[in-house]
């Protein structure tokens, strides 16, 4: 497994790593930014997984979801993300990047492989706090994601 981890933070770095360190035939290549990360996708490619903290600047990892998925759209071959979030309502920015999955920070080491295992066999992501995936759907003021309804000038907003 070829592993692209986008982070800035040494101490998050330690802790993505860890969860892969000593694992037989992975290989992690890592980056500080989101548009590096670009770069090692269109330059190096074969990736399996692309694991990254949401908070990297300058664009973040929200960003980088989204582009890498909107690459795929293109019938480019692109890899599945999973991305590290700080708060929980990020969520909601996940589900809009596309990231197929998340974890809260700071991430259970076990958790994180679990899920980066998941992602990339295709396997069930576990149901533990702070783990989600594309499929849920994030409530935003506690109103339903596709709710229906009219914004201040009836313009379905």
């Amino acid at each position: 497994m070829k592993v692209l981890v986008v982070n800035q933070d040494p101490q998050l770095s330690l802790l993505m790593t860890s969860a892969l360190v000593g694992e037989d035939e992975i290989s992690l290549l890592e980056v500080r930014t989101p548009e590096r990360a670009l770069q090692q996708l269109d330059d190096a490619g074969g990736f399996d997984l692309v694991l990254a903290d949401a908070d990297t600047a300058p664009t973040g990892g929200f960003a980088l979801a989204r582009e890498v998925k909107t690459r795929a759209k293109m019938g480019r071959d692109v890899p599945p993300v999973v991305l590290l979030l700080a708060r929980s309502q990020d969520r909601y920015l996940a589900k809009w990047s596309e990231a197929d999955a998340f974890l809260l920070k700071p991430a259970d080491p076990f958790d994180l492989h679990a899920v980066i295992t998941a992602v990339v066999t295709g396997g069930d992501i576990p149901d533990v706090p702070g783990v989600g995936w594309l499929g849920e759907v994030p409530e935003v003021l506690g109103v339903p994601e596709g709710a229906q309804g009219s914004g201040p000038r009836g313009a379905g907003y």
